[in-house]
């Protein structure tokens, strides 16, 4: 069981830990002024970086060494808030997945 704690530790570390880092890293690139990103620009930085699947495997690392060195139980309101930490992340992420979507529907009436 403290793999498994320990597995949604680590994702919630890292998808919180990735958020902050896209929406930090995008206001450093533009200066605080308003800017187009680039889809593939995102994924540049995500999933076709190396660092980024090494941070993924660190966290969840992390995480399981937290779940199995915690001496007592986690309580139901860690893990309630944990989830609600986790809607941030959730919801950029179905936000570029939408914007996704609907670039590559219009993409098929332009042609």
């Amino acid at each position: 069981m403290w793999a498994l704690k320990g597995t949604f530790i680590g994702t919630s570390i890292f998808a919180v830990g990735a958020a902050v880092f896209m929406l930090l890293s995008l206001r450093s690139i533009s200066g605080g002024k308003q800017m187009a990103i680039d889809i593939r620009g995102v994924s540049l930085a995500t999933i076709y970086n190396p660092w980024f699947w090494a941070t993924f495997a660190a966290c969840i690392v992390i995480g399981c060494a937290i779940a199995r060195s915690w001496p007592g139980r986690f309580s139901p309101v860690f893990w309630v808030v944990l989830a609600v930490i986790d809607l941030l992340p959730a919801g950029m992420l179905s936000l570029i997945l939408f914007l996704v979507f609907k670039l590559k529907e219009v993409t098929k009436h332009v042609q």
